[in-house]
């Protein structure tokens, strides 16, 4: 089953599988205990900490326009890891060339 959600909670609860997507862009896609646990993207990080059982903080900056997007990173212009690499577009389980934990392919 595919469940589309902004409910990061209900995801958790009941996925086996999740990927985050930003600006159209799957930017993580892992094993939802892990990803949980210990999230790879700074994005999904920023998501997670915007929850109100965690820091209940909201991503810094502004999303990109979705008609004019980056050729690289479209995190990037938010992103606290940011760096010359980013100009181009990552691939892989998780899209970011600076992945806050290194990480397997999803199964």
């Amino acid at each position: 089953m595919l469940l589309i959600t902004h409910d990061l909670a209900a995801a958790e609860r009941v996925a086996d599988t999740v990927a985050v997507m930003y600006a159209g862009r799957i930017v993580e896609h892992r094993p939802a205990g892990e990803l949980f646990r210990a999230p790879a993207h700074p994005y999904t990080r920023g998501l997670l900490n915007a929850l109100p059982n965690r820091e209940f903080r909201a991503v810094p900056g502004h999303p990109p326009m979705l008609t004019a997007l980056p050729e690289g990173c479209a995190f990037a212009a938010r992103c606290d890891r940011v760096s010359e690499a980013c100009a181009t577009q990552p691939v892989g389980p998780v899209a970011c060339h600076h992945p806050l934990v290194t990480v397997g392919t999803p199964a």
